[in-house]
């Protein structure tokens, strides 16, 4: 694979990433008061919970899967991220 064609994919993963992050970010806006609670739901660090808020971090794999399966988010995070 030439390096010009493995720019390009890298460039079209980390749009996935970015744009990944923001819908995490919206995810997390629109069913939380706040970065502390989704910190406290989805025990991890407020510094974590705060660059989701922000969106500029997003979360691995193990935290959309808890999202996917609490009753209190399922429905959410399925729109959000089941492609509907």
């Amino acid at each position: 694979m030439s390096y010009q064609k493995f720019s390009a994919k890298r460039s079209e993963v980390l749009t996935y990433r970015q744009q990944f992050a923001e819908t995490w970010r919206d995810f997390i806006q629109a069913n939380f008061e706040s970065a502390t609670e989704a910190a406290f739901v989805f025990r991890v660090d407020p510094s974590t919970a705060e660059n989701w808020w922000q969106g500029s971090n997003a979360p691995q794999g193990w935290v959309v899967a808890r999202a996917l399966s609490d009753p209190a988010t399922h429905d959410a995070a399925l729109a959000a991220f089941g492609g509907r």
